[in-house]
């Protein structure tokens, strides 16, 4: 039967359609994107997994009181490199092309994070994970780009939720370590910073097999001034900064909030305990949050962009308060992560979905590393500030919990975006 318009083309009704539309171009950038955003994911969480022992190991005697505090330092160092990697990789990829940019991006993270377990002092830690965040940012903004210009137009949503899961994964494998190495040992977070050094090696071995785009080489190189012209237009203008504005939400929501899951999780569980409830918090918050992410694309492309995101928004206002005020046993707390990963983690798919659907081809990672990483600035701000907080409004489940209104920024700022549903990719 012949298709009579856009939306028809990319709805597809089958359970299985979109993938029949794959060749092996197409399997190949899904295969290695998913790969290294896996790693992306383990990389991330390794530290929220890990940071409390880490620091535990790493900090003077007279440092352990004010543990909540460093941690708070080490996320918002981390968030630095990103926001300084997503910007910078975004123009590289534009630029340079997106497979360079990603192969060197993935080298820069892995052998970043593989130097983390050789760290002897905080400060140490704090330095290899500034140069991760570096390599973690860049090849997020050039992943997302490379994947939705190479996918046929009824695969990009169901695959961008795809994608956006396996960064997931990479933290449900952290989680998984974490209780194999036995958390409870003193070099265990050591175990997690070594398995993270593999996608330096695996990039290196499979960097013929890595696909580039065909759009963005058909595109005439621009300078950074006229990607940034270009991006100052009036219509791009007002899309970048109301899509920072649903960022801000999600990053800001996330890394007050959610990040500090473990650490409450072990303060209901004190004792040998509580690093075993901490891994199982993490582990089901990384199930929710995958199961979140690949469902959020068919969501998206059977009742929008806009009306999904804001579902995942409101449920992400409901669940964070519960979690963190209403909740004061460890075992309940760490089932409730399925509910709190699937909302407030599954929402990050928003941005493999919608955000490349938002600008043109030329100036599409700059805008994508621009929208994730620059808000990471706020983000980092928001976790130091969740982390002094906790001392003064009784502890870091009520600072948390505070947080969870900035959700509803993000509610306005979807609504006064385009819908996408139907339309082709810009070019």
């Amino acid at each position: 039967m012949p298709r009579t318009n856009i939306g028809d083309e990319v709805r597809a009704d089958e359970p299985r359609g979109w993938l029949r539309s794959l060749g092996r171009t197409e399997w190949a950038a899904l295969g290695v994107t998913m790969l290294f955003w896996t790693f992306d994911g383990y990389e991330t969480f390794a530290l929220i997994t890990t940071g409390p022992a880490s620091l535990r190991d790493l900090l003077p005697a007279s440092g352990l009181a004010h543990l909540s505090q460093y941690f708070a330092y080490l996320l918002a160092i981390s968030l630095a490199g990103w926001t300084i990697g997503g910007v910078v990789g975004g123009f590289a990829g534009d630029r340079l092309g997106r497979r360079r940019t990603m192969i060197g991006a993935v080298v820069l993270y892995g052998l970043f994070t593989g130097l983390s377990a050789l760290a002897q002092n905080w400060e140490t830690l704090a330095v290899t994970r500034l140069l991760t965040g570096l390599g973690i940012g860049a090849e997020w903004a050039v992943g997302v780009s490379l994947l939705q210009e190479i996918l046929p137009a009824r695969a990009r949503t169901k695959g961008a939720g795809l994608l956006q899961g396996t960064f997931s994964a990479g933290g449900l494998l952290v989680s998984l370590l974490w209780v194999l190495f036995n958390s409870s040992q003193t070099v265990s977070w050591r175990y997690i910073y070594l398995v993270g050094v593999l996608p330096a090696f695996l990039v290196i071995a499979l960097r013929r097999a890595i696909p580039e785009s065909r759009k963005w080489t058909a595109q005439r190189r621009a300078s950074a001034r006229e990607l940034i012209q270009q991006l100052a237009a009036p219509v791009l203008r007002k899309r970048l900064g109301l899509a920072l504005l649903v960022s801000v939400a999600i990053t800001v929501g996330f890394w007050a909030s959610s990040s500090y899951i473990p650490t409450y999780v072990g303060a209901l569980a004190p004792g040998p305990r509580a690093s075993f409830y901490t891994g199982w918090a993490s582990a089901l918050y990384n199930v929710g949050e995958i199961a979140g992410c690949v469902v959020f694309g068919f969501w998206a492309e059977r009742w929008g962009r806009r009306l999904t995101t804001v579902g995942y928004f409101v449920a992400a206002v409901v669940i964070i308060p519960v979690v963190f005020l209403l909740v004061h046993d460890a075992g309940t707390a760490v089932l409730l992560q399925l509910v709190a990963g699937y909302a407030a983690g599954g929402i990050f798919s928003w941005y493999t979905v919608h955000t490349p659907e938002l600008f043109p081809t030329a100036v599409r990672a700059s805008a994508i590393g621009t929208i994730f990483n620059l808000t990471r600035v706020l983000a980092s701000v928001g976790a130091l500030v969740t982390g002094l907080l906790a001392s003064v409004v009784g502890g870091v489940g009520n600072a948390a919990a505070l947080s969870a209104v900035v959700y509803l920024l993000g509610i306005g700022a979807v609504l006064f975006l385009p819908e996408t549903r139907g339309r082709p990719l810009p070019s």
